[in-house]
């Protein structure tokens, strides 16, 4: 019979092999070292976990002399298997943790992405590129070949011009639907304004964004109108679209409803026309960030490199139904969303200015229109507007204002070192002053900026000096500026301004509502 000295000997050098085990989270009440296992306690081995050593099996010897080791190498073999099996378990275990924590953690990533898929209007490939928060790094994805291809216009068959589809604009189609409100307070400074929320896919598409707006009353003094810019965005794969505008019938939005009862609607209809230049092809990667009506054209900023132009569009005589005649050269790939457009419009001329029109707007008193310059303060990829001093010194804050048979490349000269990141601008005569509003804007995650100011001087003695300026929050992506001059017997005026981003809104805002805040 062996000794207890060697034995304990034995089980020495097994502890001093093993150690102390640790499994992962398990503490280490649930599992003990083999050292201790058999030093103090082996209570915790079930008895059907030990196999008896049979008499039988092969290499047995009945005399124990013999095989000193043979019963504490079976019984340790017994501990390591239920080791085994225990780490097992454990790893088991931890394994759903594991996967469950996986799942939970996507949900809440897919969730952020939906959220903010709504929020700035991009698709998800897109909006872990954009530019605008910067995820992933990346202004654009797309390969230098697929922004070429989308750089070809699409055009229209000369068929289209035939006499039998002109269409006068009390004749389109409004075949989508806008939801009114009325006086709801907008903006940080509670500001009543009416106006509409666009329908469920023009509310969330990325494959278009508005940008200038514009209204229109009709000759006959029957229909009133509100004309909305969107361009086709490049990273969606839409920018061979050019632009387009959304003709939007107000006639039943009551003018003066502050003043009367007038009974609300609950709804305005519309209609998309695309634009084409003057051989019926798109405008294509057109930004369309200003336009405004007068006389029976619709005027809008060009600031497409080489371009810097005004386009005029006769919107009396070269509105048509498109009819879907598209040319047979066109490639039939081209997706058909485009071929549903029912009316397009047709360019008739254009004029340079001397800076690059981002926007563009006309006063009213002064029977000037107003062009502007976009231009970001700063080259940071993530960015918030701020009217910080250093930004407002920036060479290209330009405004200008000017006649329409008096303007070209070189002249007039802009006023310059206004507002950066200036989306839009607007004019009018206050008493013996101008006042003047611009909007400010970048992104989609802070409110933008009204920015009201008095000048020195009327328009026509020279660029206006800033004399006192107040400036009022509105949510973000604040576009192009607008004045409506009403043929209400009570001549009421109203700022109209939309957003891009989050819930996209066009509203208006009664003009003496803003003045009296002067």
């Amino acid at each position: 019979m062996r000794s207890n000295r060697s034995i304990n000997g034995e089980e020495e050098n097994f502890a001093a092999t093993w150690g102390t085990v640790s499994l992962g989270t398990t503490s280490d009440d649930d599992i003990t070292s083999p050292s201790t296992i058999l030093h103090d306690d082996d209570s915790w081995l079930e008895l059907d976990d030990l196999v008896p050593l049979s008499i039988e099996a092969p290499g047995y010897n009945r005399d124990d002399e013999n095989h000193p080791r043979s019963v504490s190498l079976h019984r340790l073999q017994q501990i390591r298997m239920i080791l085994i099996e225990r780490v097992q378990n454990c790893y088991c275990c931890n394994r759903r943790y594991l996967i469950g924590l996986i799942f939970i953690i996507l949900c809440l990533i897919g969730s952020a992405l939906l959220v903010l898929r709504e929020l700035f209007h991009q698709s998800i490939p897109n909006l872990l590129h954009t530019p605008h928060i910067g995820i992933f790094g990346g202004d654009k994805h797309s390969t230098t070949a697929d922004n070429a291809q989308q750089m070809e216009p699409v055009c229209l068959n000369s068929e289209l011009l035939g006499a039998k589809n002109r269409r006068n604009v009390e004749d389109i189609n409004l075949d989508r639907v806008a939801t009114a409100f009325y006086q709801q307070l907008i903006g940080d400074d509670n500001m009543l304004a009416s106006g509409f929320l666009w329908d469920d896919e023009d509310a969330s598409t990325a494959k278009w964004r508005p940008q200038g707006l514009t209204t229109m009353h009709t000759s006959n003094g029957m229909r009133r109108f509100a004309l909305i810019s969107w361009y086709g965005r490049m990273d969606e794969g839409y920018a061979n679209r050019g632009g387009r505008i959304s003709f939007v019938d107000l006639t039943d939005m009551p003018i003066d409803e502050y003043l009367t009862k007038m009974p609300r609607v609950p709804f305005f209809k519309y209609q998309h026309v695309l634009l084409v230049d003057q051989n019926l092809c798109t405008l294509t990667n057109i930004h369309a960030g200003g336009i405004e009506y007068q006389n029976g054209i619709l005027y809008v900023a060009d600031s497409r490199k080489g371009q810097q132009s005004i386009i005029e569009f006769d919107v009396t005589n070269d509105l048509y139904a498109s009819n879907n005649f598209f040319s047979s050269e066109i490639n039939q790939e081209v997706p058909s969303l485009l071929l549903e457009y029912q009316y397009v419009l047709r360019a008739s001329s254009s004029f340079h200015t001397p800076i690059k029109p981002s926007f563009l707007s006309y006063d009213i008193d002064n029977q000037k229109f107003i062009v502007g310059t976009y231009a970001k303060c700063g080259k940071e990829r993530i960015h918030i507007h701020e009217d910080t001093e250093e930004c407002m010194k920036g060479k290209n804050n330009n405004l200008l204002w000017f006649d329409r048979d008096n303007v070209n490349l070189t002249s007039p000269a802009p006023c310059e070192h206004y507002f950066p990141e200036m989306q839009g601008a607007v004019s009018v005569q206050n008493q013996d002053k101008t006042v003047i509003w611009t909007s400010s804007s970048y992104g989609a995650l802070v409110n933008s900026h009204l920015h009201t100011f008095r000048t020195t001087q009327p328009i026509d003695r020279g660029c206006p000096e800033i004399l006192e300026q107040n400036t009022y929050l509105f949510p973000p992506g604040l576009e192009d500026l607008h004045i409506e001059d009403t043929i209400s017997p009570k001549k009421t005026r109203f700022m109209w301004m939309q957003t891009e981003f989050g819930t996209r809104q066009v509203f208006a805002v009664p003009l003496g509502q803003l003045l009296r805040r002067l």
